[in-house]
Order: C-alpha cells, then structure tokens, then sequence
C-alpha cells in the first residue's frame, strides 16, 4: 500500500489512464484510479479518506459519496463501499466482502440535502480473506453540479490514507487515534457583541501529527456553519487557537472545534450558546423643548436607537420617524419617543420634550374688492365669534366671500381659532331695457288681449294703468267699451345682477268700431252711428 501522501500523487498520474465511467449524467462526471494489492493471509486492512470540495457556489448541488471498488483477479466485484455525511455525520455502508470501523468526519461547509461540500471522512475496511490472487481497489472521483451554474461544482475524491495492509502476511501497524480537541466559549452571548472562543487540539501518543485546527459556528441548528478560525500548519503535538467572535441573530448558537491529523483522523468538540437581544443606544427628540400659543403645530422627529422603530406618547401618538402634535388649550405637555426593538433588540429608554403652551389673541384681517366696503376685523380670544359685514356701493352687488371662510350672505360669523383673513368681492350691476310689442288697431269692441313687454335682462316686467278707458290684469288689456287715449307704464326693478331698468309709457288710442260692422249684442244706437268711418291709433314713448 501507498501512504495517503503518495496515494494522492499517484491518484492524479493514473487518471490521465485510468477507466472513465461511461457516461456524463447530466450534473455529474464520475471517473476512478486504480491499486492492486496482495491478500493477507488474514486479510487486509485499509484505511481511507474522502475528500469533498467545491467551487463558490455549491449550495444548489447534491455532493455525490465517496465510492470505493474491490475488484478480484476475473474483474467481478467482490465488495463496495458507499461513505457521506449526512448534516455533518458520517454514513458508510458496506456491500459484499468486509465491514467499514471508526468512521469519523469533518465538514466545514454543506451542498443541498445536508451532503458535505468541503470536508472530509475518514473510516478503516477490513476485509477478511478472499483467497489468493491479485485484487484491485478501485478509487472513485466525481464532480457533482447544476447545469449552467459553473460555479457550483462539489468533487468527491476517495483515496487511501496509509497506515493498513495485508493481515497475517506482514505486521499490521496498530489502529491510530485521533486528535483531542477542547472547545472554550461562554454560555451565553449578547447579539452583535464580541465574545472569546478558544480551542486546544492535541495528538494522542499513538496519533499522527495535527495537520489542521478549525473553529466553526453555526446560528440554524447546524443546517449551515460558518469558519471563524482556521490554522493550516498548527502546532504538533499540541496546539490553541482563539478568536473574537460576534454572534448575529438571537437564539441557540453552536460552536464547534475540528482538529485534523495528517491521516486524515478528525476529532471534535462542540458547545451551545445562548444569545440574546442588544440593549439600544439612546434615542433622541428634536426639539427637547418648545413654547407655542395654544392651537399651534410643532413638528418633532426621532434619531438615534438601532432599529428605526419608533413609538411616539405623551401628547403624540402613532409610530414613524417623525410626528405633528397640535396643541389645543394653554398648559404643559410632554411628548416622548422610543425605540421599539426587534428580534435583536430590547426596546431602548425613552426620549421626551417639554412643550409649554400660552392661551393666544387670534387677529382677523378684512379687506374688500372694488365696488364696497367692509367693517369688522380685530383681535379675539380662542374661540370668539368675530363678525365682518360687507357693504355694496352704488351700482354694485356683494357677490361672496374668500380667503379663511366662504358664503353668500353679507354678514360673516367666523370662530377664532387661528389667525384669519377675508376678503368681500362686489361687482358691478347690468344695465337692462324694456322693450314691448305695439298693440293693433284696438276698438271700443276688441276684446282683451295681451300687452308683451320684455326686459333684456330676462326678468319679468310689471305693467302699470296710468290712464285711459281699459282694465288692466297683470299684461292682460280689457277696453272698457268707450273711446279714448290709453297710458300705461312698464317697469323692471333689478336685482343682485340688473340694474333697475328706465320705464317705458306704452301709449295706444281705443277707437269706435270699423263701419259696417255688426255685432249681435250692438244696440241701435250703435248699428245707427257705425255707419261713418272710425280710426284708431297709438304711440308711445318714456315716461317722464
């Protein structure tokens, strides 16, 4: 047999010959070396390593297991063995000739489904006598991946590791130990806080020289561990390593403390954690003190603690970085703020600012538009009912209010409660005419009819009897049965638009009956005396 230093070198030289597994499964390449070997009488002993190491980003990748052929002189297999670490514990299993003792490993860093991607197992095959004849060990090594990722490779190398032999032929060197390792840790931890670990490896008197000292920790029960000390070349036969370490999460931590000897025997110790949270710094108000008149805002705002989880009392409530508080009546307030903490943090001591608040005078400012004044205006206590009242001037109309209150009505009613402002807008009145449509030619005889007069602002026109032989109903016109000069007068008023329009005089005569005509209910005077011709006319014009 070749020792494990050997064993390597002479691995890599026989690949470039060796047998190739036929075939490239997708995600997997898998090839072997070869060493024969004379059967003991009583046996043989071999003790073997598996090595596992992988590229960046292994975390997707199943890690194959390390795979070892005895083949006999006719090329059939006469044993197999099958060695992993499932979450960092040693699997091996044995078919065929042989049992598999003192598995032990070290795994520094895992694949998926818990299979090692760096690290090592270290076991002894002790095969019984097989008879005589030439065997051959077969050493597998593959190289597990997700397609398309070049960086998540995990290669598995199986190889001997010295120290076995023939049984009974020639003497078998006695079974090695592993290292001793102590681990030293507190505990408990605070979170984010340093604290010392410490771990002392040594090689029993029958062990081989330390080849490596590790310390690990892990924060999710040992699904993942992290490397936070190493040694390459430690001291032989005893070594100490120590580190500062800072734990990142609250919860149950593992240390663990791996020496290795240079055949590859590991020894292990491990210890539990207890983190807890982290006190906060301090928090911090801005401003720390204010004096405002009572219905004043301050704005406050909240720096400092670990978290940025601030909860706001005392005048102001609610969460965020920063609050409005109003302050409704004269007195002494207090806000505060604090730090709420998460899962890392406890809640931080709280902050507070002293706001002292004075009973105010509220000023009301008036002001109006062209076309109008205003009155009121002054200085009120909180709460007061202030009053401005808007008056139009001549040929204009109030027309609303703006500014910190709004309405239609000229006189305002405003509860101080702040400073305000009004303004009171006018606008000019319109002109309107009245215009109207002459009657016909009316009789003693015609009967009633309507006098249309319109306004052109739309609005509607009173008619009014000045004089003249007729009854008047609204702008229905009855004569009265006599001859004679009608006047009447039409009006339009205005409104909040319109200026009064000028009146009109509406002028018409009431004339006899045409001749020849003959009505049923005529007396005989009338039928006597329409015989001559008759006339009727109008006119009007403004009135005076």
């Amino acid at each position: 047999m070749t020792t494990a230093r050997t064993r390597q070198i002479a691995a890599r030289a026989i690949l470039s010959v060796a047998a190739t597994l036929a075939y490239r499964a997708s995600g997997q390449d898998a090839r072997y070396a070869s060493e024969s070997f004379a059967m003991g009488p009583g046996g043989f002993v071999m003790n073997f390593t598996v090595v596992w190491t992988c590229d960046d980003d292994p975390r997707g990748t199943v890690s194959a297991p390390g795979r070892i052929d005895l083949v006999d002189a006719s090329g059939s297999l006469a044993g197999q063995v099958v060695a992993t670490a499932a979450n960092g514990m040693p699997s091996v299993s044995v078919s065929g000739a042989g049992a598999v003792s003192n598995a032990s490993a070290s795994i520094h860093l895992d694949g998926a489904a818990g299979t090692p991607a760096d690290g090592l197992l270290h076991a002894t095959w002790t095969l019984p006598n097989l008879g005589p004849g030439t065997y051959t060990f077969r050493f597998w090594f593959s190289q597990s991946f997700v397609a398309g990722n070049p960086i998540s490779t995990i290669s598995t190398d199986a190889m001997a590791a010295g120290g076995g032999g023939p049984v009974g032929g020639a003497p078998t060197p006695p079974p090695r130990s592993p290292p001793a390792i102590t681990l030293s840790a507190p505990q408990s931890a605070t979170v984010f806080q340093q604290v010392e670990v410490g771990a002392t490896a040594s090689s029993p008197s029958n062990g081989n020289p330390l080849a490596s000292v590790v310390i690990e920790a892990s924060e999710d029960g040992g699904a993942t561990w992290v490397r936070i000390a190493s040694d390459a070349r430690p001291s032989s036969p005893a070594d100490s390593e120590g580190v500062s370490h800072a734990f990142g999460r609250v919860g149950t931590a593992t240390l663990r403390a791996t020496a290795t000897d240079t055949a590859g025997l590991v020894g292990s110790a491990q210890a539990a954690v207890a983190v807890g949270k982290a006190n906060q710094p301090p928090v911090a108000i801005t401003p720390a003190s204010a004096s405002v008149a009572a219905g004043q805002s301050v704005g406050f705002a909240a720096s400092g603690g670990a978290t940025g989880n601030y909860v706001w009392g005392g005048a102001a409530s609610g969460a965020g970085l920063s609050q409005t508080v109003t302050f409704p009546a004269p007195g002494t307030y207090t806000v505060t703020v604090e730090d709420s903490g998460d899962a890392n943090y406890n809640p931080s001591a709280a902050a507070s600012a002293s706001v002292s608040v004075q009973a105010p005078f509220y000023t009301l400012s008036v002001s109006a538009s062209a076309g109008g004044s205003v009155s009121g205006g002054g200085s009120y206590p909180p709460g007061a009912l202030a009053t401005a009242s808007a008056t139009a001037g001549p040929g204009n109309t109030f027309a609303g209010w703006t500014g910190d209150a709004t309405g239609s009505a000229p006189t305002l009613s405003i509860v101080m409660n702040s400073n305000k402002s009004v303004i009171a807008h006018f606008t000019a009145l319109l002109p309107q005419t009245i215009s109207f449509v002459p009657p016909g030619p009316v009789t003693t005889r015609t009967l009633p009819f309507p006098l249309v007069a319109t306004a052109s602002s739309g609005l509607p026109v009173a008619l009014a009897l000045d004089s003249g032989p007729v009854a008047l109903a609204g702008a229905v016109v009855t004569p009265a049965g006599a001859p004679g000069e009608v006047t009447i007068t039409a009006t339009q008023p205005g409104n909040a638009v319109y200026l009064p329009a000028r009146p009109v005089v509406i002028s018409f005569a009431i004339g006899s009956p045409p001749p020849g005509v003959l009505l049923a209910d005529d007396s005989a005077l009338t039928k006597r005396t329409d015989k001559a011709t008759r006339t009727t006319s109008f006119r009007c014009g403004p009135a005076n």
